[in-house]
């Protein structure tokens, strides 16, 4: 193992940046919550149907691809199971990758588009890519409404899902996403087409992992690519938590505390290795 990995696992500095950034989170939660809140609204100003938008459009998007799914190819989970479980299966993983893709595509612009604020010494630029991710949460909270309406009238979902699995879920899911904002935000600095990339890898990437596609439909090659991925495992997650309401990949759950804490801890020490030439990269 080379030198540079060693110190990218290194679990005592891991464990500090972890330690780092909940402090941080702690202290800068009400500024981070304010500009989450400030975003959401800034982001439909103008618009006929305003913040209206922050339902419609995530209600839209999933609607396209259920009835594309569960409609015109009339997937199914099994002989047994007809398609209206099928689109509870779907719409578990489907309202997370939704949001996913929203705090993403945004983070890599989180610095570059706040120009202003970055380059004021007393201002923590760590705010923005994480205030991106929270800023996502009304499309993730749409996204999960939905599909526990859909998973409890298919008959499936479980208390036990609801009050213990899905915020332990929502933990993982979480510390991925701000791990991967704040990388994103950091390197978007120095690289201004990453944000052309990301946004391609998105789109493609709804078709590469566990979302659209029944268990007994995914030939082996496609498993294989949801296992490289490091959002796989947080939507297997919840999926168990909103379609099964239980745990049935005990590896999803431990991989996926692992993926999210070590990401967290990687963005983290990235962003502020490269905070220091912010200024003069802006």
């Amino acid at each position: 193992m080379s030198g540079l990995a060693r110190r990218a696992l290194s679990p005592p500095l891991n464990a500090g940046a972890l330690l780092e950034v909940a402090r941080f989170m702690g202290r800068h939660r009400e500024l981070i919550l304010t500009m989450a809140g400030r975003e959401v609204r800034n982001r439909y100003v103008g618009s006929a149907l305003g913040s209206a938008w922050a339902v419609l459009s995530p209600l839209l998007l999933m609607g396209v691809y259920v009835f594309a799914f569960a409609v015109i190819f009339r997937a199914r989970l099994g002989e047994a199971e007809g398609s209206a479980a099928f689109v509870a299966y779907v719409l578990a993983a489907l309202g997370p990758w939704v949001a996913l893709q929203d705090a993403v595509a945004r983070s890599t612009q989180a610095i570059v588009g706040n120009a202003n604020l970055v380059k004021q010494i007393v201002f923590p630029s760590e705010v923005l890519p994480i205030k991106t991710v929270f800023g996502a949460a009304p499309t993730l909270a749409i996204g999960l409404l939905v599909a526990v309406g859909a998973a409890l009238a298919a008959g499936h979902g479980s208390l036990f899902g609801l009050l213990v699995l899905l915020p332990a879920a929502l933990v993982f899911f979480t510390a991925l996403l701000v791990g991967i904002a704040l990388l994103l935000a950091a390197v978007g600095v120095m690289l201004r087409d990453l944000k052309d990339v990301v946004a391609l890898l998105l789109t493609v990437g709804l078709f590469l992992h566990p979302i659209l596609y029944a268990p007994a439909a995914t030939p082996q090659w496609l498993e294989l690519a949801f296992h490289a991925s490091p959002f796989s495992y947080p939507l297997w997650c919840l999926r168990d938590a909103l379609f099964y309401g239980a745990i049935t990949r005990p590896l999803a759950w431990v991989a996926a505390a692992l993926i999210g804490a070590l990401t967290l801890a990687l963005g983290w020490r990235v962003f502020r290795a490269l905070k220091p030439m912010f200024g003069n990269a802006l």
